[in-house]
C-alpha cells in the first residue's frame, strides 16, 4: 500500500512538472515572436538640410539609402509631372520632373518592417523650372579673361544661389568673358567676348561665343562658336526682337543676327556704337552716338539702318558725354550725361524730344559693362567708387536742373560697411519686383576671389543690407531681371 501510495504521488509530481514546462516553453516562444528588430533606414546620398533637392528637368535624379530590417519601402503621391521610383534591389530611388511640372514638391519615403513599424524621412523637392520667375536675380560672370569661362549666378526669390546655374543644368560652360544677356520671347541670349578661344588664342572648353537657352529651364537650345560669328570683333552687348532680329554691339558698331540662317548684317549708322547695354522697348532697339554730337540711336527691325534722335540743342546742362541709357515708362529715355564738368540725369521722349533734366553732385562710375546706373520708377541710382547715391526724380516743369543738387542722398559707403568691399565691380542694378538695389563689390583686382553680393532695401536701412551673400562672383558683368509675364 505504502509502494502504491508513493508511486501515484511521483506520477502526479511529474504530471505537474510537466504542464508547468510546458506553459513556461509557450509563454517564452510567444514574448519571441513579439520581438522585432526596428526598421532602420538612411540616406546615402548627400543631401543638403537647409535647402531644397534641386532636380534638372527631365533628367534622373538617383537617391541612394541603406536599409536593415525592412520589409518594404514605398513613396508618397507626388504632384503631376513628377515620380518617384523605388529600386529596392539597388537601394535607390529614382527622381524625376518634367519641365512642365509643379515647381516644388514633398516626398515621404517610408520603410516598413515585417511587424508593420515604420520609419520615414521626408525631403523638399524643387525643380529647375524656375528661371523665368521674375523675383529671381541674375548675375552674369566674365570669368578670368585669359584661364576661366564664363558663368550665371542665380539667386532664387527665397535666396538660395546657385553658384553656376548654367552648368549645373547643362554640364556644360559658357563661353569666356561673358558679357550680356537679352530676354526674348521664352529665351535668354547670352554673348560672350571670346567664345571657346581666349584673347591670346588658347582654345577653351565651353558652349561658344553666343548662346540661346530656354528661359524657363536655361538648357541650351542653340550655340554659335567663334568661327561662327568670326566677322565679330569683341562683341559686348546683345538685344533681340525676334530669332531673325538678335542686336550685337561689338568693337565696329551694331550687327544683326539672324539665328536661323547664322548670317551677320551690319547695321548702318551705328558706327562706333558704344560699350554699354542697349534699350529695347516698343519694339525696337537703343543704343546711343557717343562725343560731342550725340543723340539716341534708334534700331527697327523694318530695316537695316539705324536713325539718330539728337537731343535739344539748348539744355541747361551740356551733354558733351552720355554715359549710359536706360528704359523708363511711357516711351522715355533715361540719359546720364556729363558735359563742362557737371553731371545730369535726363529724361527724354524720343517722339517729342522733350528733355527734362536734374543736375547731380558726381560723375558717376562706370563700369567695363557700361552701366552708370539702375532705376525703379522716378528713384535713380549711382555710384561714385564704393559710395551708393539716389536721385529721387521730380518731373515738375516749375524746377529747374540745379534743383537735383538738392535732391540727391548719399546712401552708403560700402567700404565702411565691410573692408572686403574694395572696388565696386560693374554697374547696380534695381530689382523691378521688389525695387532693392544690387550691388557687387570685390575686396581688390589680385583677389576678386572675395567678393560679395549686396542687396539693399534702402526705404528701410541703408546701413544694413536686405541679404548680402559672399564669394559667388568670378568678375561679374551685371544683374538681370527676367521680364514680367
Amino acid at each position: 500500500m505504502k509502494r502504491t501510495k508513493f508511486m501515484k504521488t511521483n506520477i502526479l509530481f511529474g504530471i505537474l512538472l510537466l504542464t508547468l514546462c510546458l506553459f513556461t516553453g509557450s509563454c517564452s516562444n510567444d514574448d519571441k515572436a513579439v520581438i522585432e528588430p526596428a526598421p532602420e533606414f538612411e540616406l546615402v546620398t548627400e543631401i543638403s538640410e537647409t535647402e531644397p533637392l534641386f532636380i534638372v528637368p527631365d533628367q534622373t535624379f538617383k537617391l541612394e539609402y541603406t536599409a536593415k530590417n525592412i520589409k518594404s519601402i514605398a513613396t508618397n503621391t507626388l504632384p503631376e509631372g513628377w515620380t518617384a521610383e523605388v529600386k529596392e534591389s539597388e537601394n535607390s530611388i529614382n527622381i524625376k520632373a518634367t519641365s512642365e511640372a509643379a515647381s516644388k514638391a514633398t516626398l515621404i519615403i517610408t520603410a516598413t518592417n515585417a511587424s508593420a513599424q515604420e520609419v520615414s524621412k521626408e525631403i523638399t523637392l524643387q525643380c529647375l523650372n524656375f528661371f523665368d520667375d521674375t523675383k529671381g536675380t541674375f548675375i552674369l560672370n566674365e570669368g578670368n579673361m585669359t584661364t576661366e569661362n564664363g558663368s550665371l549666378t542665380y539667386i532664387t526669390a527665397d535666396g538660395y544661389v546657385f553658384d553656376d546655374a548654367y552648368k549645373t543644368v547643362n554640364g556644360t560652360e559658357l563661353g569666356n568673358v561673358a558679357q550680356d544677356m537679352a530676354f526674348c520671347d521664352g529665351k535668354i541670349y547670352i554673348i560672350t567676348q571670346n567664345g571657346d578661344e581666349n584673347a591670346v588664342g588658347t582654345k577653351l572648353e565651353n558652349d561658344g561665343m553666343l548662346i540661346v537657352v530656354n528661359a524657363k529651364t536655361l538648357k541650351k537650345e542653340m550655340a554659335f562658336s567663334r568661327s561662327d560669328l568670326s566677322t565679330l570683333n569683341w562683341p559686348t552687348h546683345i538685344a533681340a526682337l525676334d530669332a531673325e532680329h538678335v542686336y550685337i554691339r561689338d568693337n565696329k558698331g551694331v550687327y544683326r543676327l539672324n539665328t536661323n540662317t547664322k548670317e551677320l548684317t551690319f547695321v548702318s549708322g551705328t558706327d562706333n556704337a558704344p560699350k554699354s547695354r542697349f534699350v529695347t522697348m516698343n519694339g525696337k532697339v537703343y543704343t546711343y552716338k557717343a562725343g560731342t554730337l550725340n543723340g539716341i540711336i534708334e534700331i527697327s527691325p523694318e530695316n537695316d539702318n539705324a536713325t539718330k534722335i539728337n537731343f535739344p540743342y539748348r539744355v541747361e546742362i551740356s551733354i558733351n558725354e552720355v554715359l549710359g541709357i536706360q528704359a523708363a515708362e511711357n516711351g522715355d529715355i533715361w540719359v546720364m550725361s556729363f558735359g563742362f564738368g557737371k553731371s545730369a540725369m535726363n529724361k527724354f521722349n524720343v517722339e517729342s524730344k522733350k528733355i527734362i533734366q536734374r543736375q547731380i553732385n558726381v560723375k558717376p562710375s562706370v563700369g567695363s559693362s557700361g552701366v552708370a546706373f539702375a532705376s525703379y520708377d522716378n528713384n535713380i541710382y549711382y555710384a561714385d567708387g564704393t559710395t551708393i547715391y539716389r536721385l529721387k526724380f521730380d518731373e515738375d516743369e516749375s524746377l529747374n536742373a540745379a534743383s537735383g543738387l538738392d535732391a540727391e542722398e548719399t546712401l552708403t559707403d560700402l567700404s565702411a560697411i565691410d573692408n572686403n568691399a574694395g572696388l565696386l565691380y560693374n554697374g547696380l542694378g534695381v530689382h523691378p519686383v521688389t525695387g532693392n538695389v544690387y550691388i557687387n563689390t570685390i575686396k581688390s583686382f589680385a583677389q576678386y576671389t572675395q567678393n560679395t553680393i549686396w542687396s539693399f532695401d534702402f526705404n528701410n536701412s541703408a546701413e544694413n543690407p536686405a541679404a548680402k551673400y559672399e564669394n559667388y562672383t568670378n568678375f561679374p558683368a551685371g544683374f538681370f531681371f527676367a521680364p514680367g509675364k
